[in-house]
């Protein structure tokens, strides 16, 4: 007999609360009050240090949604005198906290005798990437950024070590749940990034083009955020001379300042990029020019696409590609609702 909750079967006990940001946060501190081996791991790698002793956890009180005189609640508070007190801000997306948010609730930790105080930022966003945007410290306090992907991959671990049944089937859930909420869920997505490529010399002193990072390099790399994505696509698409060329699988990515340290033929840049590592390429199996039924996609625009709107033949416009893809996404939040 199925469970529906508004035609959707749940997969997990703790998506009947659904799947939002209190969800994640309530999920989480379920699991750590019933698994001190999750605990032990989830602590270790906030404090930057070796895992607390188990034995020392035995006091470690867990506070879900803990109001102040800020006016504020917290999603989620770790006490454990004389050990540690923790606030944690969780995202349910790509955001990370706002200074003004954590400095909302650094207040609260001024009166701890906890040898570690810290503000831990949660969400899907990479450490990598999150690093670039939140401040090492807040009034003095430690922020720390922990991906949801790092706390299921934690949770994953101590579900090997633990010992009981109980433990192993709390943390089971948890690791169900929060695969919506990591960012390896994008390399799950099969939608291409698909941006336009110039045929001009990246720089003066040299005769690379944009064009030849992908074809002879096999990379390529853009701007963190400032309209470009803070999350690294699965798939690029590559467009020049009016229509689609290629399309790959990123391999791997790195974040750099300066892309020209990773190539010295590349231009010099000087704020955080995305530089990819391309798989082969992957052609449309005929022309795929740049327009749109009734529209030309502008030679600098950029746009998401299915990746089988692009390879199985189907469409000769790149802007009809697109169109489908969005037409899809909006049935497929028609059917959530």
């Amino acid at each position: 007999m199925p469970l529906l909750i508004r035609s959707s079967s749940p997969q997990n006990v703790f998506e009947l609360l659904g799947k939002d940001e209190n969800s994640a946060t309530y999920a989480l501190g379920w699991t750590l009050e019933r698994s001190p081996t999750f605990a032990a791991r989830l602590l270790g790698a906030i404090m930057g240090r070796q895992a607390p002793r188990q034995d020392s956890l035995s006091k470690l009180a867990v506070v879900l949604q803990r109001g102040g005189d800020d006016r504020g609640f917290t999603d989620l508070e770790l006490h454990c005198q004389p050990v540690l007190h923790v606030i944690i801000e969780a995202k349910a997306g790509f955001d990370v906290p706002t200074v003004r948010q954590l400095s909302r609730y650094q207040p609260r930790l001024r009166g701890s005798v906890a040898a570690y105080q810290g503000l831990v930022s949660m969400s899907a966003l990479p450490e990598q990437i999150a690093s670039l945007r939140l401040p090492r410290e807040v009034s003095g306090t430690a922020v720390k950024h922990i991906s949801w992907g790092s706390v299921r991959a934690l949770a994953k671990a101590a579900r090997s070590n633990a010992a009981g049944l109980e433990e192993k089937l709390w943390l089971r859930e948890l690791i169900s749940h929060l695969e919506d909420y990591a960012a390896m869920k994008r390399t799950k997505d099969n939608t291409v990034y698909v941006v336009s490529l110039s045929g001009d010399r990246m720089r003066e002193d040299g005769e690379r083009t944009w064009i030849d990072v992908v074809v002879q390099d096999g990379c390529y790399f853009h701007p963190v955020g400032d309209t470009w994505p803070v999350q690294p696509p699965n798939y690029l698409g590559f467009r020049y001379g009016g229509e689609l060329h290629s399309v790959h699988h990123v391999e791997g990515f790195q974040v750099v300042d300066d892309v020209s340290s990773v190539n010295p033929s590349w231009c010099v840049t000087a704020k955080p990029h995305f530089v990819y590592k391309l798989g082969p390429a992957m052609r449309p199996p005929r022309r795929l020019g740049a327009a749109g039924p009734n529209d030309t996609i502008k030679r600098s625009a950029r746009a998401w696409c299915a990746i089988d709107t692009l390879l199985s033949g189907q469409f000769d416009q790149l802007g009809q590609a697109r169109d489908e893809t969005d037409r899809r996404l909006r049935v497929a939040e028609q059917s959530d609702d």
